[in-house]
């Protein structure tokens, strides 16, 4: 019996000590593979870390020097222009281009190896002059056109190679992160269940969620000793321990679950212990403190300890102190918890009978302190888990659609550079009759503000999507009209070859009349469009949709996108609400729909509110400025500008009607006619001519002014 229960007892400690190693283990990947591995999550907790003030001081000073070193007549502004700097590394806009040049060095990071990467930021220089030309206009003037900010270089050292070495691993054993969490907490249990005496099994696993938890704690001070091994520069170690905290700020999470998780537990396992007194435990441990040992090695341990710990507060004070408060808050947390548990268990019954009704009784009141443990552990879990992130919003707003000068503009007295049929191009597998040349966040991302897109339900029959006719209210003349004879004949063969295959389930496709011709779904473009903005916190995007869905269906596809977190679900227009507004409001996505369905009220009817121009021009002579579909009543103003040859654009009429005189020509013809700005200029084939270059004319600024977002020119 003794054997058995010694065995018993020594594999219910291998059993806990497992537990214990896999769930720190687990918390440990996971926070290393969210903010190292995914260059996403790396890029915003870099640029999140811009809110340390040792990272934003660091920061400030490195792109002054870079400023003065090509500038050499800036030095005796350096103090201007340092306090400019540094009041702009704090802004939403600078956050922006931190996380996209974050996001290109950790690929690059990643992807070249041992060679040298750079952390640049090349749209700096438009955000220093424009913030340093309301303090000195003249200064501003002498800031480089094309500054580009270089804030670090890494490679060829012995600490990043050991760093991509650890990442290399990391890579290669987060595999095992889930793994670990569920096994972690599942053997915990066991644990309990295994072990002789199950109060003794429940201390010890709240112990070891207290273990797990210094274990992930300890990742935060690891920083100052990375810091110290990697720079002697004094600001640039104190820069780095405040990036380290952003990118591993999710052990502060981890560690305060397991800590609640594990003071939970142990005042549950000793509020059915008679001889786990904590406040005897206090006294005792006071009186030894205050009463010298008396034995040499009593002596040479304290000295030691107290040696240890003054020096601890004097080299890291506010670390210690962060320390010992959150000891003390366990402690104080634990005692109070004690109490309860021992109060609620006093109202449990007690059987008289000694024996088995006795050993009975104290498996009730164990079954109920672990009841209550496990209640209060998961709501513990339920308020510290991450919440979704917020949309990025600017709390400054420097720059609106490519230019300060826009930021104070309604949205009916801007032009947006837009895309006719956006959804049609060459970067979807599959698509017949291609509309432009790239996808829909690369046309965000260089600079179109305008997207003009048909949504579809289609069914996916192996590569290809059939289009739910059964779903949609469309008629097929409407079709014929917009892809032609021709397609429809080759969408119609094409869906004749699907005939008996098996179809999943109907979903949002992008399609252009016939999905046979080409589909791709909704949501992943949706996300991108939103990814593409949050690097971009002052713009604003315009979205038309010609829709084949109902309203409902659609708003879903927003929102499980996480694009309606930025939608503007403010009234209608005239007047439209300034750009700065709506990026101030964190609200820059206007949404318009055809149908003009009601049911969301965010999906704003085109009908009433945006009038056009006619769209069927077989010619360039052919181009008009007659009131089409809106009237003359519509608040904004489309102007559709390319040549019909259906079913498939021609690029070489983009080049022709895209020109910069043709275009520009068009628009002001139409601006006089039709007495308002065309706030939509919509073409054919983005890339081809001048598009961004006739929008910067009507909006008054230089032609070749670059938007906020890289574009294909740069």
């Amino acid at each position: 019996m003794r054997l058995r229960d010694n065995a018993r007892a020594l594999g219910a400690w291998l059993v806990l000590l497992a537990g214990t190693v896999l769930l720190a283990a687990g918390a440990l990947l996971f926070v290393g593979s969210h903010g190292i591995l995914d260059s996403d999550a790396f890029a915003r907790r870099t640029a999140s870390s811009l809110r340390d003030p040792r990272v934003a001081h660091w920061v400030g000073e490195r792109i002054t020097d870079g400023i003065i070193s090509q500038r050499r007549d800036l030095t005796a502004l350096r103090p201007v222009l340092s306090a400019t700097v540094q009041g702009l590394v704090g802004s939403a806009p600078f956050e922006a281009i931190v996380r996209t040049g974050a996001r290109q060095a950790h690929q690059a990071a990643l992807s070249q190896g041992g060679e040298a990467v750079f952390l640049s930021l090349p749209d700096a220089g438009a955000l220093v002059r424009s913030a340093l030309n309301s303090i000195s206009p003249e200064a501003a003037k002498k800031i480089p056109p094309r500054l580009v900010a270089r804030l670090a270089q890494v490679g060829q050292t012995p600490a990043y190679r050991v760093a991509l070495s650890g990442v290399a691993v990391l890579r290669k054993v987060v595999i095992l992160e889930r793994i670990a969490l569920l096994l972690g907490p599942l053997l915990l249990v066991l644990s309990i269940a295994v072990a002789t005496d199950r109060r003794q099994g429940l201390l010890r696993a709240g112990v070891a969620c207290l273990a797990a938890a210094a274990v992930v704690a300890a990742l935060l001070p690891l920083g100052h000793a990375v810091a110290a091994a990697v720079t002697r520069e004094p600001d640039g170690r104190a820069a780095l321990v405040g990036a380290w905290m952003s990118w591993f700020a999710g052990a502060r999470l981890w560690a305060a679950t397991f800590a609640g998780v594990g003071t939970i537990l142990t005042a549950a396992a000793t509020s059915l212990l008679e001889a786990v007194d904590p406040w005897q435990h206090l006294r005792t441990l006071s009186r030894r403190v205050l009463r010298p040992p008396r034995t040499a090695a009593g002596r040479a341990w304290a000295g030691a300890g107290l040696l240890a710990g003054g020096t601890l507060l004097m080299v890291w004070p506010q670390g210690a102190l962060t320390g010992l408060v959150v000891a003390s808050g366990l402690l104080m947390a634990y005692i109070g918890l004690r109490e309860l548990f021992r109060l609620l268990l006093e109202r449990v019954p007690e059987e008289a009978h000694p024996g088995a009704a006795l050993e009975q009784a104290w498996g009730t009141r164990l079954a109920v302190a672990a009841g209550l443990a496990v209640v209060l552990g998961s709501t513990l879990v339920l308020v510290l888990r991450p919440s979704a992130p917020e949309p990025a919003q600017a709390a400054t707003v420097m720059s609106c659609n490519g230019s300060p000068l826009l930021c104070d503009r309604r949205i009916e007295q801007v032009a947006f550079p837009a895309a006719h049929n956006a959804m049609s191009n060459t970067a979807a597998s599959r698509w017949l009759f291609p509309h432009h040349e790239a996808a829909i966040p690369v046309m965000v991302r260089e600079g179109v503000r305008g997207l003009l897109f048909d949504v579809h339900y289609g069914r996916p029959v192996g590569d290809v999507v059939k289009t739910a006719v059964d779903l949609e209210a469309s008629s097929a003349e409407k079709i014929a009209q917009a892809i032609g004879e021709e397609g429809v004949a080759a969408a119609l063969r094409i869906r004749d070859r699907l005939a008996g295959g098996d179809s999943g389930e109907a979903g949002l496709y992008f399609c252009h009349g016939y999905c046979e011709l080409g589909a791709y779904p909704v949501v992943p473009t949706l996300r991108a469009i939103r990814d593409e903005l949050l690097d971009h916190p002052g713009d604003v995007l315009l979205i038309v949709v010609e829709d084949y869905v109902t309203p409902q269906e659609l708003a879903r596809a927003f929102a499980e996108s996480g694009l309606e977190e930025l939608v503007y679900k403010g009234p209608a227009g005239p007047p439209w609400p300034t750009l700065r507004s709506l990026a101030l409001a964190g609200q820059r996505v206007v949404v318009f729909i055809e149908s003009g369905r009601a049911g969301v009220p965010w999906l704003h009817p085109t009908e009433g509110l945006i009038q056009e121009t006619p769209y069927t021009f077989h010619a360039p002579e052919e181009f008009s400025c007659r009131p089409n579909r809106g009237g003359t009543t519509g608040g904004l103003f489309l102007l559709n500008h390319w040549i019909e040859t259906t079913p498939a654009p021609r690029p070489s009429n983009a080049e022709k009607v895209n020109a910069y005189g043709v275009l520009l020509g068009r628009a002001r013809r139409c601006m006089r006619e039709r007495r308002h700005l065309p706030n939509l200029v919509a073409v054919d084939f983005y890339r081809t001519g001048d598009l961004l270059r006739v929008t910067n004319t009507l909006n008054g600024l230089p032609a070749d002014t670059l938007p906020a977002a890289d574009t294909a020119r740069r």
